[in-house]
């Protein structure tokens, strides 16, 4: 660490799960800035509804989490003073996925919803030589250029840059039939990603989010309550799509859709509700095909950035169909943008980090 960079005595604000079920917002000692680090005012962080409900409610199953924690990934940050080694951050960028460091004995679930934060210059250690186990992950820190997108919109970039690397890593090509099952927020993002791509998708979701899914660009959105016209549909197209994406998590969802899966076609799971198994019924489906697993790794966020940078000044990428920008919370009410999408009155929530 840099000790001419530690703020002695400086506090922030910081949104901590005390233990499963409950959220309080602490003063806590801001982490000190290290030498290859950024240090960030925290602008903005989104909820990342499946995975942050998660660990409020104690239902992680990817790892153990300690508890007390600080909670949230989908934050930016503007860069308000650099450490002596930083050479690719310069004061007033705006740099996305930035956290804050373990501080007042906290674990982190990322830690993003802070009012300071720290980007880490990995390029420049990179470049030092340091090893890569001492930067790899923090490569989801990069800068957001000015203009192209509003910092409260600029914390949809996290979800997109993650789907979109794995609808690339699938393969999706221009022309592909896709099935997306579930309108939450990522299977929201996974279908604008696949459209964007050039392939025809079409969404099966909750009725409430048609409105949303079809602004993205979406061809085709289908009620999962209505099972008449689902059995329409995947009548009318058995062995005609060539990638289901279950963006629900739930057992058993994909397996009402393999009969319109193609012979080598790609079945895939984003994300579960339950850890313990996922089935996919023996019957119906293609003699062989393809399964992605998103909790193999098999994505990389920070290897998108530019193509998601590039896509937001195509327009092609819009964050108000996500982004409740009517509802914005604060460090008053925090907490309550949990309860609201949990509640499904919108897709995320955003809540003010800056002072």
């Amino acid at each position: 660490m840099c000790s001419a960079c530690v703020k002695e005595g400086a506090f922030m604000k910081a949104l901590v799960v005390e233990k499963p079920g409950t959220l309080s917002v602490r003063d806590v000692a801001e982490p000190p800035m290290g030498e290859y680090e950024a240090r960030c005012e925290m602008l903005y962080g989104a909820t990342c509804t499946a995975t942050d409900l998660a660990v409020i409610d104690g239902r992680v199953g990817w790892e153990k989490l300690e508890y007390p924690l600080i909670l949230g990934h989908e934050s930016v940050g503007r860069v308000v003073e650099v450490g002596s080694k930083v050479r690719n951050y310069r004061v007033g960028d705006l740099v996305a996925r930035v956290y804050t460091r373990e501080t007042d004995g906290l674990k982190l679930a990322w830690g993003g919803m802070a009012e300071f934060g720290l980007a880490l210059d990995w390029k420049a250690m990179w470049a030092d030589g340091v090893p890569r186990e001492k930067w790899d992950y923090f490569r989801v820190n990069q800068v957001i250029p000015e203009g192209i997108i509003s910092p409260m919109d600029a914390t949809m970039i996290i979800t997109w840059r993650e789907n979109l690397s794995w609808v690339n890593r699938m393969g999706v090509k221009p022309g592909e039939r896709v099935i997306v099952v579930g309108s939450g927020g990522n299977g929201m993002s996974i279908a604008a990603c696949a459209a964007v791509k050039g392939a025809s998708v079409t969404v099966v979701g909750n009725a409430s989010r048609r409105e949303a899914t079809l602004s993205t660009g979406i061809g085709e959105f289908l009620d999962y309550k209505d099972k008449e016209a689902l059995t329409s549909f995947i009548e009318k197209n058995r062995r005609g799509i060539d990638c289901i994406i279950d963006a629900t998590g739930k057992k058993e969802t994909l397996t009402p859709y393999m009969p319109t899966l193609r012979e080598g076609g790609t079945a895939s799971l984003y994300g579960m509700s339950d850890f313990t198994s996922y089935t996919i019924g023996p019957t119906g489906g293609p003699k062989y095909f393809r399964f992605f697993n998103s909790y193999a790794g098999i994505y990389d966020e920070a290897e998108t950035h530019d193509e998601v940078i590039d896509l937001i000044r195509a327009g092609k990428l819009n964050a108000s169909a996500w982004i409740d920008h009517e509802h914005i919370f604060t460090w008053d009410n925090a907490a309550e943008a949990y309860e609201h999408v949990r509640n499904k009155k919108a897709v995320k929530a955003v809540i003010k980090l800056s002072r």
